[in-house]
């Protein structure tokens, strides 16, 4: 458990060597937690909380919205969902600056924001948004100040 948060992974652990190639190749060093969490799940998603609050700019509206699973680091068979692969091939018209770390069943993606900063390393949490116009108010909506904070809003699921 990491921040009151409970995580798995159908990866298995993840491989310190890997993050750090990846932040070289990037040239941005990813929070510690998330490291912590990568490590420990490779391509991690939450149990016990799953969900969180934001206002969607896309929607202008606050919404709930899963966390979804997180990418994964390295070669993973048969998957061309990895940070790696994500990093080298963006979405068509992809926020330069972001670097997507959870993909969304709906297309949006959880982003770590260097925008300002490459060298951060506690880079603010953006959502992307697919179907927003490029380069519009409504592409990006914030989500946290940290990681840590993106932890911290995490909830349990409502019952229907």
């Amino acid at each position: 458990m990491i921040a009151g948060v409970s995580f798995d992974s159908y990866y298995g652990q993840g491989n310190a060597a890997e993050i750090a190639a990846f932040e070289a190749l990037a040239g941005v060093v990813f929070p510690e937690k998330y490291k912590e969490v990568s490590i420990g799940f490779n391509g991690a998603f939450i149990l016990n909380k799953p969900v969180f609050k934001f206002y969607n700019r896309l929607l202008g509206e606050d919404v709930t919205s899963s966390a979804g699973m997180f990418l994964p680091f390295g070669e993973i068979e048969g998957s061309f969902e990895t940070m790696e692969m994500k990093y080298q091939h963006p979405p068509e018209d992809f926020v330069q600056g972001l670097i997507i770390f959870s993909v969304l069943g709906n297309g949006d993606a959880l982003c770590f924001d260097y925008r300002e900063n490459r060298q951060s390393e506690d880079p603010g949490v953006v959502m992307w948004h697919h179907e927003a116009s490029p380069g519009s108010d409504a592409e990006l909506s914030f989500v946290a100040s940290s990681f840590s904070a993106f932890l911290d809003m995490l909830f349990e699921r409502p019952p229907e």
